[in-house]
């Protein structure tokens, strides 16, 4: 190729592109595109209806026997974490899925390929189709040197220690969110950074009986549920438990667990996961992963 062709090319695809600069038009002049605006109304408030959808999914998927260990997913056995939520949302915002069946929804927004099936890359999916009302963190605290300090990142030395607290409540952040706003509010929840997902609903539909339901496929949340505020369990069924604002770290009898207890054992669990089948008790395997919740609000489309 001549050189004068080479030289000519740059400034063929510049032109074509509209990047030649014009005194209107220099880099401090170039006013930054405007955000597109959802045309669509949404609402963050969920009905009665959207939430039984959910309940009964994941129940009926904590049924199901565990999936072999030499598979990611094979039909009749219980979806993982991320896909028993991508499922769920599937029932909440769109009524119904073909997740149980399947591993794909018929929704772009839920299906993400191999490398980022995963809830934060999920989570930007649904923000950038308007499906996240707000989003917000809650971070923990360690004892080093005998002070409280923030786990953060930014900070190696930290990141090495144990979670021991939590820097606030994640109750209070729901109620923060919520505001004075009435009904079902549904959540998306990321466990220890992404390690675990889950599904968070919010009954505020009465301030007197404020309640959250923990959504997962796993066995360690019973199906509870308050009865004219009597404490109700389904003996052998899961996937769908009561939680207040103050209660047990653990299951016990006539009591739901209080969420900050139970959110704060379970980063110091799996920030200890060893990844062993039989791991004991006393074993921890320190930075297993980074000790952060991160909570984003589901919003619907309104019904024209």
């Amino acid at each position: 190729m001549k050189l004068q062709t080479l030289v000519l090319l740059p400034v063929i695809v510049a032109v074509l592109s509209g990047a030649i600069w014009s005194p209107g038009n220099s880099p401090g002049n170039i006013k930054p595109a405007s955000p597109i605006k959802d045309p669509n109304r949404r609402t963050p408030l969920f009905s009665a209806e959207d939430v039984e959808r959910i309940k009964q999914f994941f129940i009926a998927n904590a049924s199901l026997k565990e999936q072999p260990k030499d598979s990611n997913w094979r039909p009749g056995f219980r979806h993982k974490c991320i896909n028993t939520v991508r499922a769920g949302l599937d029932y909440l915002l769109f009524g119904e899925s073909s997740i149980p069946d399947s591993l794909y929804s018929r929704r772009a927004v839920l299906n993400g390929n191999f490398h980022n099936n995963d809830i934060t890359a999920l989570a930007k999916r649904l923000r950038d189709s308007y499906y996240i009302r707000s989003y917000d963190t809650v971070r923990f605290l360690a004892i080093r040197k005998g002070e409280w300090v923030p786990i953060t990142k930014a900070d190696p030395v930290s990141r090495g220690l144990q979670p021991v607290a939590m820097e606030k409540s994640l109750w209070n952040t729901l109620l923060a969110r919520v505001g004075k706003e009435r009904g079902f509010s549904v959540f998306l929840v990321s466990v220890c950074d992404g390690y675990h997902a889950a599904l968070l609903t919010l009954d505020h539909r009465n301030t007197a009986e404020l309640r959250a339901y923990w959504a997962d496929q796993t066995h360690k949340h019973p199906w509870r549920f308050f009865v004219n505020n009597k404490l109700e369990e389904v003996p052998g069924k899961y996937g769908w438990e009561v939680m207040q604002a103050n209660g047990p770290v653990k299951i016990v009898k006539g009591m739901a667990r209080g969420l900050d207890n139970y959110m704060l054992m379970a980063n110091q669990q799996f920030w200890c996961d060893c990844g062993r089948v039989n791991q004991k008790p006393g074993d921890c395997c320190a930075g297993n992963c980074f000790p952060y919740i991160q909570i984003w609000r589901l919003q619907k489309l309104l019904s024209s």
